[in-house]
């Protein structure tokens, strides 16, 4: 029996494979003779030449948004979606599955259905499929039920679902990535849990909906596939697509994890102790993203971050310290942010500047799913304004400001990806 594994064409930059689409590869291509189809990664590298320059461009600014050095290049490509859909032979796969490209969840529900209509215009009989960690929060279940679009968990794609519950990683198969010419960057990502350690921020749905609940990796399975990965692969980078990587396992993982010799980066709650701090230097890790989101402990308090502007501060500081970019992100307009707020973040940012190189801003955006959203909380009428004021303080300081996620991963990975044999999409013929 035929099937094919496809992820849909979005604005999220093939910066490497992602896990789901790796994991989904594995266990399908066991059942199935599997045609793996990234027509996310596969449209960008057919323009890989538009996408140079793009990202040329953007490695020359001071000051990056997604809105203008991402997003124009996502739209001049939409239009040649419909002649690389035609391109492809739906009717040879009985089973198609979707799944999403990127690490990020924000795969709406309108994505899924208008690559499913395209198939079954072509190929009626064809089952379609989708399992992602978006589901129950920028992907609507109901929605592609209506639509006869399947729905799968990972950790059974073979039926019906059971609901959502936490991905079991550890007794999954080793990920398999194809094509991998066509990533920005040599990167393959691993994970040492499902969820998040808090997951109670007031703004956030990263751990709502299917992604919610909580299950830490044994590390030892962890090592086990990452030392397959390596085998297999190479990589000259590895990321960790943990939501955080706090969690029980992590200073056991840094130290086995040393034996690589392989740099790698990853997102984390600004808690860390100083210990598992030291322990991820020792293992090689490079940089840390962090959801700062305010220098206010009203703010702080007010979106449940769990975390004070003290705790930040000294975070920061032991990142730097112990030779580890610190990669902040953080919002101005949460719904109750004063001027005084505002302002307390201002002066947190002047008194960090020596320690910070690149920060992600963007206005408070509440996620699908969040509780600001259930409760129709609006982001602050100055939000704008202050994002401005605040753009300029980094900047007049020298420090990188990326406006949107996008941005902000492209050159945070450029920043510490290994110079020597760099492989990357814009050094293809």
């Amino acid at each position: 029996m035929k099937a094919a594994l496809i992820t849909p064409f979005l604005s999220h930059l093939p910066l490497h494979p992602s896990a789901y689409l790796g994991y989904g590869a594995a266990i399908l291509g066991k059942k199935f003779e599997l045609d793996i189809i990234d027509l996310n990664a596969h449209i960008y590298f057919k323009n890989r030449d538009k996408l140079s320059e793009t990202l040329s461009i953007m490695e020359s600014k001071k000051v990056i948004m997604d809105s203008f050095d991402v997003l124009p290049l996502y739209y001049e490509l939409v239009g040649s979606l419909e002649s690389e859909f035609k391109q492809i032979s739906w009717k040879n796969y009985e089973k198609i599955f979707i799944t999403t490209p990127s690490w990020f969840v924000t795969i709406l529900t309108k994505d899924i259905s208008n690559i499913s209509k395209q198939i079954k215009a072509e190929s009626k009989n064809s089952e379609i499929f989708f399992f992602g960690n978006s589901l129950g929060s920028w992907t609507d279940e109901k929605e592609l039920i209506k639509q006869h679009i399947q729905i799968r968990h990972l950790n059974d794609l073979f039926n019906p679902n059971h609901g959502n519950q936490p991905v079991d990683y550890d007794a999954l198969p080793t990920p398999l990535y194809v094509n991998r010419e066509k990533y920005v960057f040599d990167i393959l990502p691993f994970k040492l849990k499902h969820g998040c350690v808090w997951g109670k921020c007031r703004f956030c749905s990263l751990a709502k909906g299917w992604n919610s609940g909580y299950l830490e990796r044994s590390v030892k399975c962890v090592i086990q596939e990452l030392e397959e990965l390596i085998d297999r692969y190479n990589p000259n980078m590895l990321v960790c697509r943990d939501n955080s990587i706090n969690g029980g396992n992590l200073i056991e993982f840094s130290t086995q994890f040393e034996k690589f010799k392989k740099p790698w980066v990853a997102m984390a709650r600004a808690n860390l102790t100083i210990q598992e701090i030291k322990a991820l230097k020792k293992s090689g890790c490079r940089f840390i993203y962090f959801g700062m989101e305010s220098g206010s402990d009203q703010v702080l308090r007010k979106i449940n971050k769990g975390i004070d502007s003290i705790q930040m501060s000294r975070f920061i500081r032991d990142l730097h310290d112990q030779g580890i970019m610190p990669a902040p992100s953080l919002f101005v307009g949460a719904p109750d942010e004063t001027e005084e707020d505002f302002n307390k973040t201002v002066r947190f940012i002047l008194d960090h500047g020596e320690q910070i190189d690149i920060i992600n801003l963007y206005p408070l955006m509440i996620t699908p799913g969040a509780e600001f959203s259930l409760t129709q909380k609006k982001p602050n009428r100055n939000t704008l304004t202050r994002l401005n004021i605040l753009i300029k303080v980094c900047k007049d300081m020298g420090i990188r400001v990326c406006v949107g996620t996008q941005n902000a991963e492209y050159l945070l990975f450029k920043r510490v990806y290994p110079d020597n044999d760099q492989k990357s999409i814009t050094a293809q013929d």
